[in-house]
């Protein structure tokens, strides 16, 4: 999840043996659960390998995260208390250092806090969970965006201030749309994403 393993990266049970440090019963468990979750992928007589982003299953999780997010973020618009501000306020900042220390991992991770808040803040937090479970590929492209120097990470944080005065004023409507907009992001950047990682990509149309 992290790209340590690149997408399309041969990988063994070996390996991950000696780097862990464990025997090889957990980590062959391990790997026909990542299997199952389509995480690694084998074929016969010739390795197994870190699956490549599908960029479908991408585009169609960012679909249904759009259409939920916009509306519940809507829904606690015009009631965010000052500490639940401050919360999201404190995020941004975190992001902010991240970025100036080029710490993209903890800069995605403050990304996905900031968002998985909105969902605590609207008691949604089911949603959330339950949006993760087929967001693997569309985090996998999310974290590949914060790598592509094109795309300056500085954009985001400017867009969740945004989203931020909103909520500080109460603009149910001014809510919806900036976060609709900022959730709209991935099909505006996604031929910058493809250009500089080619080959970390399946089911491209």
């Amino acid at each position: 999840m992290n790209l340590e393993l690149h997408p399309g990266q041969q990988v063994s049970d070996k390996q991950f043996e000696e780097e862990i440090g464990v025997s090889r019963t957990p980590v062959r468990e391990a790997m026909l659960r990542l299997r199952r979750d389509d995480m690694l992928y084998s074929y016969p007589q010739s390795g197994t390998y870190v699956t490549r982003i599908d960029l479908k299953k991408s585009l169609d999780a960012r679909y249904a995260r759009q259409l939920l997010e916009s509306n519940i973020a809507k829904s606690i618009g015009g009631t965010l208390t000052s500490n639940q501000i401050d919360e999201l306020s404190a995020l941004v900042a975190e992001q902010d250092t991240a970025s100036e220390k080029d710490q993209i991992n903890l800069f995605f991770q403050m990304d996905n806090r900031f968002h998985e808040k909105i969902y605590q803040f609207a008691d949604k937090t089911n949603i959330w969970d339950w949006l993760l479970t087929f967001s693997t590929d569309l985090n996998r492209y999310r974290l590949l965006r914060v790598y592509d120097t094109n795309l300056p990470m500085s954009r985001l944080t400017a867009e969740h201030r945004e989203i931020i005065d909103a909520f500080a004023k109460h603009d149910e409507e001014r809510v919806y749309q900036l976060v609709y907009t900022h959730l709209n992001l991935m099909l505006s950047e996604q031929q910058s994403v493809l250009e500089k990682f080619p080959d970390y990509f399946t089911n491209i149309k």
